[in-house]
């Protein structure tokens, strides 16, 4: 009898795991993270959106240079990035991508896209994806810049 019922036990707990609701969680990866903490002027592509372009060039932001009328993205930590713009005086609509991000692979990162936000100035609601909208890049560097090409899925 004591056999039959950790029998049932056993094979509750099993199924209980097994059928679980929960979400599964983001399999961490031990790639290396050089993109945490940096600031990058996109040079051509515009800005990161889920419908964006193909393949964007980065170059590392230079805090002491003055620029005006760009695309840029962020990445704020270790997961978490913003793409924004900026233009100079007579155009105060301004976009922001809020997102997270992490490796898959050596060279690729997955870009999960949280938020859409505009300035105050425009006539457009923030647009916020429950399921995020998913981007996947492939990452390779020349020399100081970057080049990001979007995965087809």
């Amino acid at each position: 009898m004591m056999k039959k019922n950790l029998a049932f036990l056993f094979l509750s707990v099993l199924l209980i795991i097994i059928f679980s609701c929960k979400e599964p969680e983001r399999k961490k990866a031990n790639f290396p993270n050089y993109l945490k903490n940096t600031h990058w002027i996109v040079n051509e592509g515009g800005l990161i959106t889920p419908d964006g372009g193909k393949t964007y060039y980065l170059s590392p932001r230079i805090d002491t240079a003055v620029i005006f009328n760009f695309h840029a993205v962020q990445f704020l930590d270790a997961e978490r990035f913003r793409s924004y713009d900026a233009w100079e005086c007579g155009n105060d609509c301004f976009t922001e991508v809020h997102g997270r991000y992490y490796f898959t692979e050596t060279n690729q990162i997955k870009m999960d896209i949280d938020s859409i936000s505009k300035s105050n100035f425009c006539d457009t609601p923030t647009q916020i994806f429950k399921p995020s909208k998913e981007m996947v890049f492939d990452l390779v560097k020349e020399g100081e810049r970057l080049k990001l090409t979007r995965k087809e899925k």
